[in-house]
C-alpha cells in the first residue's frame, strides 16, 4: 500500500514567525498529484495549521499503521527552526520560538517514530522555511545549517530537502522546490531514463536541475539508505523513446533486431502502460518479414528477460549543476513570470473550468430574465450558478474533481433542457429561454467532461469491464434522451396503483439517475476524491430538491424522503470530513454517498409527486349561472375554478388524474365530469362543495370527449385512442355494459333528446348515428364537410358539425343537414345559448383566428387575428357576451368580448 501524510503550516500564533504563502498551495498541488491513480496512487492525508500535539499524534499513528511492504511518504512545508544546540525542530501553529522543546516537533521524535515503523520504505520530503531574509521578492526557507541527514537519516529511508548548508529555499506564492517536484511527477518529466517509472533518484535529479536553473543559490539535497530503487510514481505521459521507435520502423532488419532486447526489458516495467506498449510492439514484430526478427520477438514474448536489478544505493552526493555562475536566461524568465503571476494570483486558477462556470452562470441569468422563472427546472442551474462559481474560484487548480462531481446532475438538467427547447420549437413559440437554459446546462456538463478527460489515463478505465460499462452507459443516455423528448407523444401510461400514475417521462428520470450513479462508480471517479464528493452531493441535492414537491400536509411517504435526503447530506459531510485512514468504513460511506441519488430519486418519484409546474389550462366549461369558469390543469393533473366577475381563482385546485384534457358541467351545475386522458379514467366533482366524489371511474384508454343525457342519467365517454365509447351511470358512478365501437378515427360524440348518439369521423367525413339503448346503428351515417372535428349541440335539436373549413347543421329531428363554408383551418367551436351565433377558432400562418358566425345568414360577422397562445378549447358565457379561450403553450386564459371580437384580458392561472 502507498500512503502519504502531508503536513503544512503557514499561520503561526508567534508573531515572530512570518506567515507563509506557499505551504497551503504546495500541499494542495502535491496532494492532487499523489492521489492521482495515473501518477502515484497514494492514499493521502493532509494536515493544515494544526498544533504540535495533534501533528505528532498523526505522525505516530501514520507510521504505526504502516506494514512491511508499504511505501510511506511524509512531507512537511513550513518553518524549520534550530535551538542553541543545533537540534532541528519543525514549527507548528502553536510553536513559540523561545520554547521549541515543548511547542515544536523535534527531529529526534520524528526519527524515532519512523524507526519504529514496520515499513521498510520511507520517503521524507522537507521544504522548511526559516528566517525572514528577503531576496527577489521571495522569503528564505532554510537556515544556514539544517543538517538534514543527521536529523532524519536512517536505514531504508530516503530524505529529500529543499536546501542545506548556507542556501535558501526560496518561497513566493509557491515553493520553487515543491513546484518542480510536483511538475516532475505530473508531467512525467522526472522519468529521466524513459522507462515509465519515476524513482526517488530520478525525481531528485530532475528537481535539482530545475531548481538550480531557476535559482542557482538554492541546491536541494538527497540522502538515501536503501537497497535497490524506490519507485515513487509512474510517468502518465510515457511514450516509446524516439530511438526505439526509429529502430522498430527501420527498413533494415539488423536495426529492427536491435530494438528487441530493449522491448523485452520493458515487458518487466512497473508501469502498465509501458508493459502494454512493449507487448504490442513485440506482437507486431512477431509478424516481421525477417524470420530472425520474428523468431526473436516470439522468444521475448514467450520468455521475457528478468528485470535489471540496480546496485544498492548509498548516500547520494550533490551532482554538479549544469551552471553555477548565475541563472540562465530561461530560468530568469521563468522566475520573473512566476513572480508576476504570484502578484496577480492567476496561476492557480483552472481557467477552462472557471470559464465554463462563468458561461453557465451568465446563461442562467439571461434565462431567468426571459422566462420570468416560470419553469421549476431552472432551480437546478440557478443554484449551481450561485454555489459553484465561487467554489471553483476558491478551489483554484484543484477544481477538476469538483467539476467532475457536477457531471451527473448536469446530464439530467441537459436532458430536461433539450426536451423543453424541443417542445418550444414544435409549437412555433420563442425558444430563447429554453436555449439559454440549455447553454447553461451544457456548460456545466462540459466542465465535468473536461475533468473526466484529465483523468482518462486512470488505471481502472483501461480495464475492459469498465470500458464496457461506460459504453453501455453512453448508449443508455441516448435512449433516455429519446424517451424524454417523445414521451408525451408516444408513451403509454404505467401505473403502480390506481392513485399514483407514473408516466414513461418520470421513469426516464429514474433511469437517468441510475445511469449517472453507475458512471460515477465505474469510471475514473473510483479514486473516491473528496472534492468530487462535494460537487456530487451539492449539485445532486439541488436537482432532487427542485424535482420533488413537498405538500403542506406531511405524510409518511414525505417523511421517508426527507429522512433519506437528510441521511444523504450526513453521509456527504462524513465522507468529506473523515480523514483518509484507510479504514473500511470510509469506503462504505463514500459508496453510500455515490449511490444515494439513485436511491433517493427512485423513492422520491414513487412516493412524492413531481414539483408543481406552471398551470396549463386546456379544458374549459362555464357554470349554468355564469358565475364560475372551470378549467383543467393538464400540467399538474388538477381542476381550477375562477370567478367570472373578478377573474380570480376561487378555492384550491382539486387533484384529479393525469392530463385532464376535457370536462363537462351537468345542466343543473351540480357536478363536473373530467376526462383524465393519461390516467384512462373519469373524475367526478361535486361543484357545490368543491370536492372530488369517490374514486376515478376507469374507462378505455385516451378519454377525450363527453355526451351527457340527464333524462337517462347516462354519461358517454369517447376514447379517441381506443376508438370506443364507455357508458357511465351518473347515479351509481359505474360503467354500464362493455365498450361501444365508435368507428374509425372518432373525434367527438353528442346525444339528442331521443337517446341517439352522434359520432364524427375524421377520415370518413361523416357522422354516425347510434341508438344508445340498443347500441345499434339508428340510420346510415350522415355525410358532412371535410375532417369533422367538433360537435356542438344547439337548441331545437340542431347539431353543428365543425370541420376543417366548413360547418354543417344537422336537424336531429328530421335527419336533414345544411353546409356552410368558412375560412379555414378551424379547430373547434362553441354556440351561444340562444343559438344565434357560432364561435370558431383556428390557427393560420402562426397566427390565431377567432370568428363569429351569424347562424341565420351563415356569414362571418366578426374576426380577431393575433397571437392568442394557440387556443385548445373554447367556452362561451350564457349571455353570449364573453368568450374564453385556453392557451396550450402560454400561461393564462384569454377573455374576449364577443362583439368584435376583441381581447379584453387574460385570467392568471397561477393565482
Amino acid at each position: 500500500m502507498r500512503r502519504a501524510l502531508l503536513v503544512a503550516t503557514y499561520e503561526y500564533q508567534d508573531t515572530g514567525l512570518r506567515r507563509l504563502a506557499a505551504p497551503e498551495r504546495d500541499v494542495e498541488a502535491l496532494a492532487e498529484v499523489l492521489e492521482d491513480e495515473a501518477v502515484a496512487g497514494f492514499d493521502v492525508q493532509v494536515l493544515m495549521n494544526r498544533p504540535t500535539h495533534e501533528v505528532g499524534k498523526a505522525i505516530a499513528d501514520f507510521f504505526a499503521a504502516g506494514e512491511r511492504d508499504d511505501l510511506m511518504l511524509l512531507y512537511f512545508s513550513g518553518h524549520g527552526l534550530k535551538d542553541d544546540n543545533g537540534r532541528l525542530y519543525l514549527a507548528m501553529k502553536n510553536t513559540v520560538r523561545d520554547s521549541l522543546r515543548f511547542t515544536a516537533l523535534s527531529s529526534e521524535s520524528v526519527q524515532e517514530t519512523v524507526s519504529e515503523s514496520r515499513s521498510r520504505q520511507t520517503i521524507l520530503i522537507l521544504d522548511c522555511c526559516y528566517s525572514g531574509a528577503y531576496a527577489a521578492q521571495k522569503f528564505a526557507k532554510s537556515d544556514s545549517a539544517v543538517h538534514t541527514k543527521e536529523a532524519f537519516g536512517g536505514r531504508g529511508r530516503i530524505v529529500l530537502t529543499a536546501s542545506d548548508s548556507t542556501q535558501y529555499a526560496f518561497e513566493g506564492t509557491e515553493s520553487v522546490f515543491t513546484h518542480h517536484l510536483v511538475e516532475g511527477l505530473r508531467t512525467g518529466a522526472a522519468d529521466l531514463d524513459a522507462d515509465g517509472d519515476v524513482t526517488t533518484d530520478e525525481l531528485y535529479d530532475y528537481t535539482y536541475q530545475a531548481v538550480t536553473a531557476e535559482q542557482p543559490g538554492q541546491r536541494p539535497r538527497q540522502f538515501a539508505e536503501t537497497e535497490g530503487r524506490t519507485v515513487v510514481a509512474s510517468n502518465p505521459r510515457w511514450t516509446l523513446p524516439e530511438y526505439l521507435a526509429s529502430a522498430i520502423n527501420s527498413p533494415l532488419a539488423e536495426i529492427r533486431h536491435t530494438s528487441l532486447a530493449p522491448l523485452g526489458q520493458l515487458l518487466q516495467a512497473n508501469n502498465e502502460l509501458v508493459r502494454r506498449t512493449a507487448r504490442e510492439q513485440l506482437e507486431l514484430l512477431r509478424g516481421d518479414d525477417s524470420r530472425s526478427v520474428a523468431a526473436a520477438a516470439q522468444a521475448y514474448l514467450d520468455n521475457p528477460p528478468p528485470p535489471v536489478r540496480p546496485q544498492p544505493s548509498t548516500t547520494r552526493t550533490t551532482p554538479t549543476p549544469r551552471r553555477t555562475s548565475g541563472p540562465t536566461f530561461s530560468g530568469a524568465a521563468r522566475a520573473t513570470a512566476r513572480r508576476w503571476r504570484g502578484r496577480f494570483h492567476l496561476p492557480d486558477q483552472d481557467w477552462p473550468i472557471l470559464g465554463l462556470a462563468v458561461v453557465a452562470a451568465a446563461a442562467q441569468v439571461v434565462c431567468a430574465v426571459l422566462a420570468t422563472a416560470r419553469i421549476w427546472e431552472m432551480i437546478v442551474v440557478a443554484a449551481l450558478a450561485v454555489a459553484v462559481v465561487p467554489a471553483v474560484i476558491r478551489l483554484r487548480a484543484n477544481a477538476t474533481s469538483f467539476a467532475v462531481g457536477l457531471a451527473g446532475p448536469a446530464l439530467l438538467s441537459t436532458a430536461m433542457a433539450t426536451g423543453w427547447i424541443t417542445r418550444e420549437l414544435r409549437s412555433d413559440l420563442r425558444p430563447w429561454p429554453a436555449t439559454f437554459y440549455l447553454i447553461a446546462s451544457v456548460a456545466w456538463l462540459a466542465a465535468g467532461v473536461v475533468g473526466l478527460l484529465r483523468l482518462r489515463r486512470t488505471p481502472p478505465l483501461r480495464n475492459p469491464p469498465y470500458k464496457l460499462i461506460i459504453g453501455l452507459g453512453a448508449a443508455a443516455a441516448v435512449l433516455v434522451l429519446v424517451i424524454l423528448l417523445y414521451a408525451d407523444r408516444h408513451a403509454r401510461v404505467l401505473s403502480l396503483d390506481s392513485n399514483r400514475p407514473i408516466t414513461m417521462l418520470r421513469l426516464s428520470v429514474v433511469v437517468l439517475y441510475l445511469l449517472t450513479a453507475v458512471m460515477a462508480i465505474a469510471g475514473p471517479l473510483i479514486q473516491f476524491n473528496r472534492l468530487f464528493l462535494v460537487g456530487w452531493v451539492v449539485s445532486g441535492f439541488v436537482v432532487l430538491f427542485g424535482f420533488l414537491r413537498f405538500q403542506s400536509k406531511t405524510d409518511l411517504q414525505q417523511l421517508v424522503i426527507i429522512a433519506l435526503l437528510t441521511v444523504w447530506l450526513a453521509l456527504g459531510v462524513a465522507a468529506v470530513r473523515t480523514t483518509k485512514t484507510g479504514k473500511p468504513l470510509r469506503r462504505w460511506i463514500t459508496a453510500a454517498v455515490l449511490v444515494a441519488p439513485a436511491v433517493v430519486g427512485v423513492g422520491g418519484i414513487i412516493a412524492v409527486p413531481t414539483a408543481a409546474q406552471a398551470p396549463l389550462a386546456v379544458g374549459l366549461a362555464i357554470s349554468p349561472d355564469d358565475r364560475f369558469l372551470y378549467a383543467t390543469d393538464v400540467a399538474n393533473g388538477r381542476v381550477m375554478r375562477f370567478s367570472t366577475t373578478t377573474q380570480e381563482r376561487v378555492g384550491e385546485p382539486l387533484e384529479v388524474g393525469a392530463f385532464p384534457s376535457n370536462l363537462i358541467v351537468a345542466p343543473d351545475g351540480s357536478r363536473l365530469y373530467v376526462a383524465n386522458f393519461k390516467s384512462n379514467s373519469v373524475s367526478v366533482i361535486d361543484a357545490a362543495n368543491w370536492a372530488v366524489v369517490g374514486q376515478p371511474i376507469a374507462v378505455a384508454p385516451g378519454p377525450a370527449k363527453f355526451a351527457l343525457s340527464t333524462a337517462t342519467h347516462r354519461l358517454f365517454v369517447l376514447s379517441q385512442t381506443a376508438a370506443t365509447i364507455t357508458e357511465i351511470d351518473t347515479e351509481t358512478l359505474s360503467t354500464v355494459g362493455g365498450p361501444l365501437a365508435a368507428g374509425s378515427t372518432p373525434t367527438d360524440v353528442a346525444i339528442d333528446d331521443r337517446g341517439r348518439l352522434y359520432v364524427s369521423s375524421l377520415d370518413a367525413d361523416n357522422v354516425a348515428v347510434i341508438d344508445a339503448k340498443s347500441r345499434q346503428a339508428a340510420r346510415s351515417p350522415i355525410g358532412v364537410g371535410d375532417e369533422p372535428r367538433d360537435l356542438v349541440p344547439g337548441p331545437d335539436g340542431a347539431l353543428y358539425v365543425v370541420g376543417r373549413a366548413t360547418y354543417d347543421v344537422i336537424n336531429t329531428k328530421v335527419a336533414a343537414s345544411t353546409r356552410r363554408d368558412l375560412p379555414g383551418p378551424i379547430s373547434a367551436g362553441a354556440l351561444s345559448n340562444d343559438g344565434k351565433h357560432l364561435y370558431v377558432f383556428g390557427r393560420t400562418d402562426n397566427e390565431d383566428r377567432v370568428m363569429v358566425v351569424d347562424v341565420g345568414s351563415g356569414n362571418v360577422v366578426g374576426t380577431l387575428v393575433g397571437n392568442l397562445g394557440l387556443p385548445s378549447r373554447m367556452a362561451v358565457s350564457g349571455d353570449g357576451q364573453r368568450i374564453y379561450l385556453s392557451r396550450f403553450f402560454e400561461p393564462g386564459i384569454d377573455v374576449l368580448d364577443s362583439s368584435g371580437p376583441k381581447q379584453i384580458g387574460i385570467i392568471d392561472t397561477n393565482g
